[in-house]
């Protein structure tokens, strides 16, 4: 079964952490022995923020992807899912663009970037973050940038954006919003995680919802296991998203994982689990890799700029 994961922050941990690829959570290897064909390789724009130097970080993890024994999409995604695993690039903190359209269009012609998470926990140019609380919507560069973004094919990525933010994307992109790596508040009350008028919001738009593998964004009261993210999944599905649902592991950017999903090589086990729920083959296939996919595909169809 195709298997389509939406972010992992590898790339961090091997061009700025220093960390060998063999080290890392993520490798070819365990990649191929859970069934993925298409990885979200992360630029991440660093945890100092605009005041760190995310562009330059950004640059040194795209050059970093050649170390991964992994063929990167840097163009049209192909016809049918691979059956090996590829990898795409995705950025997290806008603040790697500096405030410049010139830069989005210099990243876009290198990486192909398929989605851009407009902030990590600071607040940039483009908006506000979740953690800083809901106010504040998007500010005027993030306006023009979502109306870029729309024109190369780019999904606005919602996952650490905030709430007034949020509803400044489901007003402004043409493309429908995704959020890379968030679960349900309702389960679990941090500031990361969707409230459930906002996942409505991205079923009634088709978007796409990555289910994330950090425990603390699964459960707030010790360690969470597999049965945790089918919870979560559960929830989903019963707000009627089980066409916009698929995984999100933050995988090597992570400290704390589910008993028994701790790599890429365990997604197996983890669609054994929603089997034994009770879920179908077709919506397995769904959320395994085919609900992010289609996205993929439909946002590139419906880009102005190649």
């Amino acid at each position: 079964m195709f298997v389509a994961d939406a972010h992992c922050d590898t790339l961090f941990k091997i061009a700025i952490k220093g960390m060998a690829p063999g080290n890392c959570t993520v490798t070819p290897k365990r990649l191929t022995e859970g069934g993925v064909g298409l990885q979200t390789f992360a630029l991440f724009a660093g945890r100092e923020g605009p005041k760190g130097t995310p562009y330059a970080d950004g640059l040194a993890m795209l050059a970093a992807a050649s170390w991964l024994d992994a063929p990167m999409l840097t163009n049209d995604l192909p016809d049918l899912p691979p059956e090996t695993p590829m990898g795409i690039f995705s950025c997290e903190g806008g603040e790697m663009l500096e405030g410049s359209l010139e830069r989005l269009t210099e990243f876009q012609l290198a990486a192909r970037l398929r989605m851009i998470a407009l902030t990590w926990n600071f607040e940039n140019e483009i908006g506000h973050p979740a953690k800083e609380g809901p106010k504040g919507g998007l500010k005027p560069f993030g306006i023009k940038l979502l109306a870029a973004m729309d024109r190369y094919g780019i999904l606005a990525d919602v996952s650490h954006l905030n709430e007034a933010g949020f509803w400044d994307v489901c007003e402004h992109t043409a493309l429908p919003p995704i959020a890379s790596h968030s679960n349900c508040r309702w389960l679990c009350d941090v500031p990361r995680n969707l409230k459930r008028e906002q996942v409505r919001a991205i079923i009634d738009r088709g978007g796409f919802i990555g289910v994330n593998f950090y425990s603390n964004f699964l459960k707030s009261d010790g360690p969470a296991t597999i049965d945790d993210v089918v919870r979560h999944i559960d929830a989903l599905c019963e707000l009627g998203a089980e066409h916009v649902i698929g995984f999100g592991s933050d995988f090597d950017g992570i400290d704390a994982w589910p008993e028994g999903l701790g790599d890429p090589s365990a997604f197996p086990a983890l669609l054994d689990a929603l089997r034994k729920r009770g879920y179908s083959e077709a919506t397995l296939e769904g959320l395994a890799g085919l609900n992010l996919w289609y996205l993929l595909k439909r946002a590139e169809r419906e880009a102005k700029i190649k």
